[in-house]
């Protein structure tokens, strides 16, 4: 996982010692990188034996916020149809342990409301859990039978308990890696479902030659309703691709590896109209205090509370967040994201950042209505557009 070393890179530039770079090559250390295998719960149905700081006490379960009573309850509904143990009346999910990285300990979890679903996963980088999530999206469309076309984002690792799972609920469509560093499984994924289209970032398939790719998003792809000030023609789908009024890419095509001279990232955003919801992989991302509630790093906002905030029951807050993680957190907030936004964005494409982070914070003209927030890493955000709007525009320093 080169964006580790990197990240690493930044760390040591921030604190004045810039000449360790020259020593050490920018290359991918993905391999340093693995998931955490997920320890299933016992086939008698006894209740695992959980490790220590983990899952609070209930009573750490706050009010109902105002703005999100009604999607709340669709969650927990949808929750309960997909899971066994969550049906049968339990505060955890039947796939795994719980922690940080998979609060709720499911192989599913509803995210948005129609028909989005987080898998949630640990991802240890040296012992360091930094977390993993893939995005799963239910399609107007429908290939086989009466269940919809599936679009997956940033896949993680396949087993069989999701593979389970994804056939209950529809067909791989599309499988999306949306940056340079989210593709770890994509071959993996490729050889799973062969029918599948494998999409990656631009210049993904020159990167990862042996994923079986069906093709790029294009370069400088923009959604429907974008405003530039390019007099450039907006990239049109590329054929076999989903509606793109449907689920809408944005392409940060505005960045640069101040180490290499080309794109680090390469990121594609993307946002799926009916549920509202952005999706993010290293563009944004959400990690919880150390406190181990849903979203109280946002508690400074105003009326951060009548949105999602606290424990429910499909965020559930813990004991705390390992110290590990906890460091990482104050490395991407304090060092990484200065220095990305600083000196990772091309100077003659600086506008143009702006004006993009601007439209998915939905700030901009024609900007996205976003409610829900998914990164990648870190927790999910919802709420009202306006609470969505304060949360990106903070990140973004607009």
């Amino acid at each position: 996982m080169k964006f580790t070393l990197f990240l690493l890179i930044c760390l040591l530039v921030s604190a004045g010692v810039g000449a360790f770079t020259s020593q050490v090559p920018i290359t991918s250390i993905r391999q340093n990188a693995q998931l955490v295998e997920t320890t299933p719960r016992k086939s008698n149905g006894r209740s695992l034996i959980r490790p220590p700081s983990t899952r609070k006490a209930a009573e750490k379960i706050t009010e109902i916020p105002e703005t999100y009573p009604i999607g709340r309850k669709k969650l927990i509904q949808k929750a309960r149809e997909i899971d066994p143990s969550l049906k049968a009346g339990n505060t955890s999910g039947s796939y795994s342990t719980v922690g940080w990285s998979n609060r709720l300990g499911t192989v599913l979890t509803p995210a948005a409301i129609p028909g989005v679903y987080t898998a949630c996963r640990p991802f240890l980088w040296n012992t360091i859990d930094v977390g993993c999530r893939m995005t799963v999206i239910e399609l107007s469309t429908s290939t086989k039978s009466d269940k919809p076309d599936l679009f997956v984002h940033s896949p993680v690792l396949l087993d069989n308990p999701l593979k389970e799972a994804l056939a209950k609920l529809g067909t791989v469509k599309h499988v999306i890696s949306p940056n340079y560093e989210h593709v770890k499984f994509a071959k993996m994924w490729g050889e799973a479902f062969p029918e599948a289209k494998m999409w990656g970032c631009p210049g993904m398939m020159e990167c990862e030659p042996e994923v079986n790719w069906t093709g790029e998003i294009p370069f400088s792809a923009r959604p429907p309703s974008y405003e530039s000030a390019s007099s450039s023609p907006k990239p049109a789908p590329v054929e076999g691709m989903w509606d793109w009024e449907e689920i809408q890419p944005l392409h940060f095509d505005t960045e640069v590896n101040p180490f290499t001279g080309r794109a680090f990232f390469n990121e594609v955003v993307f946002y799926h109209t009916a549920s509202k919801t952005l999706m993010t992989t290293d563009t944004y991302w959400n990690y919880p205090k150390e406190d181990g509630v849903t979203n109280s790093n946002y508690e400074d906002m105003e009326d951060f509370k009548s949105n999602d905030y606290g424990s429910w029951e499909l965020a559930p807050a813990l004991d705390g967040i390992p110290i590990g993680s906890r460091l990482w957190k104050k490395g991407m907030d304090k060092l990484f994201k200065p220095f990305y936004l600083n000196l990772m964005v091309k100077n003659d494409k600086k506008d143009e950042f702006k004006d993009i982070a601007l439209f998915i914070s939905g700030i901009g003209n024609g900007g996205w209505d976003v409610e829900t927030i998914i990164p990648a890493h870190g927790d999910l955000v919802r709420g009202s557009s306006e609470f969505t709007k304060s949360v990106l525009k903070k990140h973004f320093n607009l």
